[in-house]
């Protein structure tokens, strides 16, 4: 018997720093985990930096079955031009595209790429093995597909409630050596994330949740722990980062991951994203101990009345308090903002910065409100619930805060993008080149990697200036 042929494309990117698709790693491992009459071949365009022509080559020499394409919204006009290179290189395959886009706009996403088979919604492992196990399109939950002309959908999937039970992503199948640690994120390699929780309960008007959605499950203690170690043992890795929309969301489970590491002698750097109203003293000293370097706050506004109006669920008083209590436990900060969210003005923009200029983070990154498509504030503009507009981007005009550019859908309502795009410039510049802030970031430099390290995340902030 002929084992089928599975290909999983990461499209091509212009940023600099490639990320790896965890979550195709994670169905490819979880695919060979069940599936054992199957052949599994990767290609990151992004972190090879493969034209379009070589993709084609290298798709083509596959001969796969059935080809499966990670869609981002800003990446989704290199998403497009991958599926039509996949189809002019495998006529005869079965494309199917998952990941945040396909997941938010499945039926728009199969009217605009004529080439594409199926759009998946949400979790993708048990998606794509029910597909290659050949059960009828009508019975596999969760999808969007084609049948004699029209594009019908199925019921939405249940999420995977238990994910112990998932096997460890499958690293093996990538380029490793082109995933190296991002300043300011990290600082050594071999570099690599990881996810210990899927979905975020929080209700944010901005943001985006189409894969994993606000049911949020996560994984025990131990589990976690187990990978880590494999990572060490296998990889090598020296430092790691939880890409958890909150990774302290249960604050308990966060306390008990820090004692397994510690109880396991786990020895490894790693930072985090969590928010500013899920963290202690207690927490926080125990993330310490436990090698947490770096934590990356979300505090989006200074200002209170444009908090409130997103839907953020914090208080300024809050975001001052964490980053103290975060500076104490000997933490560094990376903190980001949007402006432009609706109702502001060059007032609360300078709000945002006095606020970013008194809680002292170590490092800053602001952009303009992207309009996400599946958010709800994406839903609030359509049903005309703000007075201002949308527009998107041109390639030329760029994203501050983002070092590629892309389809980027961005909101107008008192200012001007390109008014907001200038406010984020300077006052990132201000920020950096006050004495203050150098001061401090030479008093934290206590060794030659330390000084190494703030070389590097000062480059990316000047070349930042730069674009």
């Amino acid at each position: 018997m002929t084992n089928k042929k599975i290909l999983f494309v990461n499209p091509l990117s212009e940023f600099k720093n490639p990320i790896m698709p965890l979550g195709l790693a994670s169905i490819a491992a979880y695919l060979k985990n069940k599936e054992k009459n199957i052949d599994i071949q990767v290609i990151d365009a992004w972190a090879e930096n493969l034209s379009f022509e070589n993709l084609k080559i290298r798709v083509s020499k596959t001969k796969a079955d059935v080809i499966g394409i990670y869609m981002l919204s800003p990446r989704y006009d290199q998403a497009k031009k991958t599926i039509e290179v996949c189809r002019q290189a495998l006529p005869n395959s079965l494309i199917m595209a998952g990941g945040p886009h396909a997941s938010a706009l499945p039926v728009e996403t199969l009217q605009e790429i004529p080439q594409l088979d199926i759009a998946a919604v949400g979790e993708g492992e048990i998606t794509m093995l029910e597909l290659i196990s050949g059960l009828p399109y009508s019975k596999i939950d969760g999808i969007a597909y084609r049948e004699n002309g029209e594009i019908k959908t199925t019921k939405p999937r249940d999420f995977i409630k238990n994910l112990d039970e998932l096997p460890f992503p499958n690293r093996d199948l990538f380029p490793l050596k082109k995933y190296i640690s991002p300043p300011p994120y990290g600082r050594k390699n071999p570099y690599f994330i990881m996810i210990t929780g899927r979905g975020c309960p929080f209700h944010c008007a901005y943001c985006c949740k189409n894969v994993f959605n606000d049911n949020y499950r996560a994984r025990s203690p131990k589990n976690v722990c187990e990978e880590i170690e494999n990572l060490i043992v296998k990889y090598g890795a020296k430092e790691i980062m939880f890409t958890d929309d909150d990774f302290t969301l249960n604050m308990k489970r966060a306390e008990e991951i820090c004692d397994e590491m510690i109880k396991r002698g786990i020895k490894i750097r790693w930072s985090c994203l969590t928010r500013v109203d899920l963290v202690t003293e207690r927490l926080l000293n125990k993330m310490k101990n436990a090698g947490c370097w770096l934590i990356a706050y979300g505090l989006e506004s200074g200002n209170q009345a444009i908090l409130d109006t997103v839907d953020k669920g914090i208080k300024i008083s809050q975001i001052i308090s964490a980053f103290e209590i975060t500076r104490k436990a000997g933490i560094m900060i990376y903190a980001s903002f949007v402006v432009g969210l609706p109702g502001e003005t060059k007032e609360t923009i300078n709000d945002t910065f006095n606020l970013v200029k008194k809680v002292k983070p170590n490092f800053i990154s602001g952009t303009t409100l992207i309009v996400y498509p599946g958010s709800r504030f994406a839903k609030l503009i359509q049903e005309g619930h703000y007075k201002g507009k949308t527009r998107t981007l041109k390639k030329n005009e760029g994203m501050p805060g983002f070092s590629y550019k892309g389809n980027y859908t961005i909101f107008e309502d008192k200012l001007t993008y390109e008014e907001l795009r200038e406010a984020v410039k300077i006052n990132e510049r201000n920020f950096y080149f006050r004495p203050q802030y150098i001061l401090q970031t030479l008093k934290d430099i206590r060794s030659f990697s330390d000084a190494v390290y703030f070389f590097k995340a000062g480059f990316a902030v000047m070349r930042s200036f730069l674009k």
